[in-house]
C-alpha cells in the first residue's frame, strides 16, 4: 500500500507539471480563460508545413531548408489585423510515419517584421528576436505562409499574470469607451463657422463604419498629385483604419479621435502598422454635394490619399 501511495503521488506530481500540447492551424483559436501557449527556443516542436513547401525552388522551400532554417508565420489577432512572428531553428527532422510534411524542429529564435536575414550573418541566429512567444488568455492565435499546423504548449497563467492582465483589459476598455464617445462623423458646412461651434452629426455610436471610393487623388513624398480610378473600400472600427483596392491594402491602428474646426471633420488619430509612421484622416459628409470627405494624411502632410466620390457601404452599431 506504501508502494502504491508513492506510485500515485509521484504520477499526480507529473501531472501538475506537464505540459498540454495544442495544434495550432490556419483557421483562429482563442486562448481559454487562466491558460497560455507557449513557444520555447531550444525545445523541440512538431511542425505541418504546406505540400508547395516541398518544391525546389520555392521560397518557403528555400527557407525552410536553408541552414538555420526559417519558416513564417505564426499570428496574433485578427486576420485583417495581425501581428506575425517566424521561427528560425536547427535539426528539422521528418517524423516517421508521417506524409513527409511532419517535422520535429528546435526552434534558436522568434522573429518580428522588424527582422532581416543580413542579421543573420553579422550576430548569429541564437541572438536575434526572443526566446520565448506567450499568448495569453482571449488572444487568437493562428498560422499561416508555409505553415500548415504547429504544436503550441499550454500553461496555467501565474497569478501575477493574470492580475497583470486583468488590469491591462480595464485599462483598454477605459481607453476604447473614450475612443468610441468621439466616434462621430460632423457634417461640413461647406463654408466658415464661429471658433467652438458645435457641428451637426451625420453619424454616431457606430462600432464600425465601411464607405466605398471610386477613385483617389494621392501624394507620395517628394511627388506630385497622382490619380487612381480604382475602386476602393474604406473601413475604420475603434481598433483600425484600413483602405483598400483590387492591388493594394493599407493598414493603420487608430489611436484617437477629436473635431477638428478648421477642416470641419472628426479627425481620427492613426499609426501605420507597416513602419509605426503617424497620420491621420479627416472624416465628415457634405450635405450639399451628398457625399462623404475622406482624406488621409502623413503629420508632416508629405503624404496625403484624398479619396472621391465616397459613399456610405455599411454600418455596424
Amino acid at each position: 500500500m506504501k508502494h502504491l501511495f508513492l506510485v500515485l503521488s509521484l504520477f499526480s506530481t507529473l501531472n501538475v507539471f506537464s505540459q498540454n500540447k495544442k495544434l495550432l492551424t490556419q483557421v483562429p483559436k482563442t486562448v481559454p480563460p487562466g491558460k497560455k501557449w507557449v513557444l520555447e527556443a531550444n525545445k523541440s516542436m512538431r511542425v505541418e508545413i504546406g505540400s508547395g513547401m516541398q518544391t525546389s525552388g520555392s521560397f518557403c522551400n528555400a527557407m525552410f531548408f536553408s541552414n538555420p532554417g526559417i519558416v513564417f508565420n505564426v499570428n496574433r489577432g485578427n486576420l485583417m489585423a495581425a501581428e506575425s512572428y517566424g521561427i528560425i531553428f536547427n535539426d528539422a527532422q521528418a517524423i516517421p510515419g508521417t506524409n513527409k510534411t511532419v517535422y520535429a524542429i528546435t526552434p534558436m529564435s522568434f522573429i518580428d517584421k522588424g527582422f532581416s536575414t543580413s542579421q543573420l550573418a553579422q550576430v548569429g541566429a541564437e541572438n536575434v528576436g526572443s526566446k520565448k512567444l506567450v499568448f495569453l488568455a482571449g488572444e487568437s492565435v493562428f498560422i499561416g505562409n508555409c505553415l500548415e499546423s504547429l504544436e503550441v504548449n499550454e500553461v496555467a497563467m501565474t497569478a501575477q499574470e493574470i492580475q497583470s492582465q486583468q488590469a491591462q483589459t480595464g485599462k483598454a476598455k477605459k481607453e476604447e469607451s473614450a475612443l468610441l464617445a468621439n466616434f462621430v462623423i460632423p457634417v461640413n458646412t461647406d463654408h466658415a463657422v464661429a471658433p467652438g461651434t458645435k457641428p451637426a452629426i451625420r453619424d454616431k455610436g457606430f462600432q464600425q463604419i465601411i464607405f466605398k471610393s471610386n477613385a483617389v487623388l494621392w501624394k507620395k513624398p517628394g511627388k506630385g498629385m497622382s490619380a487612381d480610378k480604382s475602386a476602393w473600400t474604406i473601413t475604420l472600427n475603434t481598433k483600425t483604419f484600413e483602405i483598400r483596392s483590387l492591388n493594394y491594402t493599407r493598414t493603420f491602428q487608430v489611436t484617437g479621435a477629436a473635431y477638428d474646426e478648421m477642416s470641419q471633420s472628426q479627425k481620427f488619430e492613426l499609426t501605420d502598422r507597416e513602419n509605426g509612421q503617424p497620420f491621420h484622416v479627416l472624416i465628415s459628409y457634405s450635405e450639399s454635394q451628398e457625399e462623404y470627405s475622406v482624406i488621409l494624411q502623413t503629420k508632416d502632410y508629405k503624404e496625403e490619399y484624398q479619396f472621391q466620390g465616397v459613399q456610405l457601404k455599411e454600418k455596424s452599431m
